[in-house]
């Protein structure tokens, strides 16, 4: 009752509560994804491009998962905020049905087009070879993936975010220490980067399930014994689950076609240096990625509760708190921009794209400032079970903006990489400012139909 309380007192008090611990744990997460790339690339530039060329795959992955965990979250949340247990239980029920059908579905449709899709990406030689045996891997484990985020978005759903916090912490540990004795120690090269992804995944998943079926320190209360099907229930985990799972694709396919402009202008190397440079940028968005989750548990309950002046708090303090976070975040980046690209050309297989790779990391950062604005909003309209519109933002942001501007610098204009640096940072700007307008135009309708 506790995390309860908290989701529905004071709006900046909650955003930080429930937040604090989503981005610890996806910070945590950002230093797992950089360490593994690191790990990765002293194999040399073709295995940090794989594992580039496999950020199509694994993107649409983690649509699958992380979009029904939103639309998880977002239902409990919504029903706690009304104070209906009852129904907040059944929706977590339907939950872990819901992600094993989710998992398996995407294991029949993507497993056996791997190659295709690779091909059509432009990817060939050992950079395709390699991306095959990472990506496949881990398709294959999809089924851990989707219902450890199914717990991961009942505990958020609840307000519950410490133990999501120690769950990805152990986990990503677990992943870190592993990777070095999977690549290297065993000779597994790039698969065992995938093993230890998934081993990792399974210690969340059962520092989670302990939490919720046998110690059951939750609110919410999971027995599916008596879980029976309510098309209610499942058409409102839908209504956000898929457009949060669309968004991801979106982002997906984006990777996908930038995937194909990069192999036109900068071929195997140039994908390496936008793998390294994204890496280490996720340091920015990802932490943004936490904010966003925990605002959407927030918003999601100030709703239920028919509070729409303490959700407007809610959506401006988490963007405001955003910006300030990302000035930091850039100016470090940029500074150290020499240093940080040495963790990816520290053996003689790489080092002929540290120049590049610094110049990337000094172009591409400032992205970072508008995330906040397109993150919040989009965690707003999750929040809310209004998914639909998180979806237009993304595909406005990932497949309208950032490819049309990447393509006009790169190509059209002939600046080649510098041109795919340009259009991340632009693309976002123009995103930046439609989803701002969204959101506070929604904000103004919330509260206008309240007072009459």
């Amino acid at each position: 009752m506790k995390n309860v309380e908290i989701l529905l007192d004071d709006p900046k008090k909650a955003v930080i509560e429930v937040s604090k611990p989503i981005i610890v744990a996806t910070f945590v997460e950002s230093i797992y994804s950089l360490v593994d790339s690191i790990w990765v690339s002293g194999s040399g530039a073709d295995a940090l491009a794989a594992v580039g060329a496999s950020f199509p795959i694994l993107i649409s992955l983690f649509a699958v998962s992380w979009g029904l965990s939103i639309g998880i979250s977002s239902g409990i949340a919504r029903r706690v905020g009304a104070r209906n247990k009852e129904e907040a239980d059944k929706v977590a029920n339907h939950a872990i049905i819901l992600s094993l059908i989710a998992g398996i579905l995407y294991i029949l449709a993507i497993y056996p087009n791997l190659d295709v899709l690779f091909s059509l990406m432009g990817t060939y030689g050992s950079c395709k070879l390699l991306a095959l045996k990472y990506s496949g891997t881990l398709v294959l484990g999809t089924l851990i993936f989707t219902i450890c985020d199914a717990l991961y978005g009942i505990f958020r759903g609840e307000g519950n975010t410490k133990i999501v916090m120690i769950a990805s912490v152990l986990g990503t540990l677990t992943n870190i220490i592993l990777d070095p004795i999977f690549i290297y120690l065993l000779n597994l090269g790039i698969v065992g980067a995938a093993y230890a992804t998934l081993t990792a995944v399974g210690v969340a998943f059962l520092i989670l399930a302990y939490e919720l079926f046998i110690k059951k320190s939750c609110y919410i209360t999971v027995n599916l014994s008596k879980f029976k099907p309510d098309l209610k229930i499942i058409a409102d985990l839908i209504r956000v689950g898929i457009p949060s799972a669309l968004i991801d694709i979106s982002v997906a396919v984006s990777f996908f076609i930038m995937t194909s402009i990069i192999m036109i202008v900068g071929d195997s190397e140039g994908l390496a240096v936008y793998t390294g440079a994204l890496r280490i940028t996720d340091f920015g968005f990802i932490p943004m990625l936490g904010l966003a989750s925990g605002a959407t548990s927030v918003i999601g309950a100030t709703y239920g509760a028919k509070s729409f002046d303490k959700l407007k708090t809610a959506y401006l303090y988490t963007i405001k708190i955003g910006v300030l976070m990302e000035i930091v975040i850039i100016a470090l980046i940029m500074l150290l921009a020499p240093i940080l690209a040495y963790l990816f050309t520290y053996t003689k297989a790489s080092i002929g794209i540290h120049e590049e790779l610094v110049r990337a990391l000094r172009t591409i950062p400032p992205y970072l400032l508008f995330t906040p604005f397109i993150l919040t909003t989009s965690a707003m309209f999750q929040g809310i079970g209004k998914g639909e519109k998180s979806l237009i933002i993304s595909i406005f942001r990932c497949l309208i903006c950032h490819i049309s501007y990447a393509y006009l610098f790169a190509v059209i204009l002939g600046l080649g990489m510098l041109g795919i640096y340009m259009g991340l940072v632009i693309g976002d700007f123009t995103a930046g400012i439609f989803s701002f307008l969204l959101g506070i135009l929604t904000i103004k309708a919330l509260l206008k139909n309240k007072n009459n």
